[in-house]
């Protein structure tokens, strides 16, 4: 088995982009009211609470592009400062209202404390874009702009949060063993799944089990090629469960991290390959414990002091293209550097012989240098299609003064 033809398939269809915060204005779609015919004033009041409402998330109302929009089923994480004082009432008794939102919109819902202000806390949704603009607008409704002025949706715009990350770090049951890269002591690692500019997937490939991965990845091919004979996954199914996924290039081990039952849809992530789909639920299958005769090999790591370029929200796809261009399938030493607050671990690559410049410093340069030509081709048409109309305008004006 290539470990590189499970990889194409998934960089194709997977989502590639794991968080993304706003680029366009799209509103969020309102629900239909019953009106009451008898009290017009009602409905001036509704009226004017929409037009808030629809000028207050103006800008997270752009995570997400309509049903039509392919990238409805990209995974994003969506923060947002939320005023501490109101958390009680977004939470609810017992935690009531942030389970209506997730069992509404399907998507992970976490209230957390802010590192810097005590007198604000992060909400964070982790999901599907169309979900997670549904969890806003339940959100808006139950905070109204015109009694809560103070509650926005503004996206928390830092580097840190930029860096791509995992749509939500579902635990792996301790009795199963994941492979971790070690803390201090570089280790030779195999570049297996890009998914964007600074999160990665990487193998040990000196690891005592790495060689035992292929003779895994051929069984589970052979067992599972007659899915008919091979039980379905038991309803309901849960965030955590380990299964056996299809792609084109065989059978592999694989994560639940989210279930949508609206549509029976999972996102999964590759553990021995890495990177992440987004199937339907009936294409997966029990995995077999014999199955289990290894650690998972799959290292999920972002790369340390790799960022999108200057006032840029997120890498370009011609950034990521370019970075698998350089990492994909690649072979590099990797040392732990530090760990993000999801506890995946930030790492810096060197090549395995001679020049030991990190390579996390070559990839922010051609982020920053692909900005710096696309700026300056921008500036360039801009300047030619303002000469192009001084021209006219001379035309024009010439003509004028010689038909006088």
């Amino acid at each position: 088995m290539n470990a590189f033809e499970i990889n194409n398939e998934i960089s194709n269809s997977k989502p590639s982009i794991i968080m993304e915060l706003p680029s366009s204005s799209v509103p969020i779609r309102q629900k239909n009211k019953t009106l009451d015919n008898e009290s017009k004033q009602q409905k001036i009041n509704e009226d004017n609470n929409k037009r808030n409402l629809s000028e207050k998330t103006n800008d997270t109302s752009s995570i997400i592009s309509n049903e039509k929009d392919p990238k409805e089923n990209e995974l994003i994480i969506y923060e947002f400062h939320f005023p501490v004082d109101l958390c009680g009432r977004l939470i609810g008794r017992q935690g009531v209202h942030v389970d209506y939102i997730r069992q509404m919109a399907q998507v992970d819902l976490v209230v957390r404390d802010d590192a810097v202000s005590y007198e604000k806390q992060v909400v964070a949704l982790h999901g599907r874009r169309v979900d997670v603009a549904q969890a806003i607008e339940l959100i808006a409704k139950r905070f109204p702009p015109d009694r809560y002025p103070q509650v926005t949706f503004k996206p928390i715009n830092k580097k840190i949060i930029v860096r791509q990350r995992a749509p939500e770090c579902v635990p792996i049951p301790s009795s199963l063993a994941q492979l971790y890269l070690p803390d201090g002591i570089p280790a030779e690692v195999l570049v297996t799944s890009v998914v964007s500019c600074n999160h990665i997937f990487v193998q040990q490939i000196l690891h005592a089990s790495y060689p035992e991965l292929t003779r895994l990845d051929n069984s589970m091919s052979v067992f599972y090629h007659h899915t008919e004979m091979t039980p379905l996954l038991p309803r309901p199914i849960q965030p955590g469960i380990i299964v056996a996924a299809p792609t084109q290039a065989g059978w592999f081990r694989a994560l639940i991290t989210i279930y949508n039952s609206n549509h029976d849809m999972a996102m999964i992530k590759f553990l021995d390959y890495g990177g992440y789909l987004y199937v339907h639920a009936n294409s997966l299958r029990v995995l077999r414990q014999d199955f289990m005769v290894i650690p998972f090999q799959a290292v999920e790591v972002y790369l340390d002091n790799v960022v999108p370029a200057d006032n840029q929200e997120d890498f370009t796809p011609e950034s990521i293209e370019s970075a698998k261009a350089t990492l994909l399938g690649a072979c590099f030493k990797a040392i732990v550097t530090g760990y993000h607050y999801d506890n995946t671990p930030f790492i810096q690559l060197t090549k395995r012989h001679g020049n030991s410049r990190p390579i996390n410093i070559d990839i922010q340069k051609m982020i920053n240098s692909q900005h710096q030509t696309s700026a300056v081709t921008n500036n360039s048409n801009l300047s030619s299609t303002h000469q192009l109309e001084q021209s006219d305008a001379s035309v024009l004006s010439s003509t004028s003064n010689s038909d006088g």
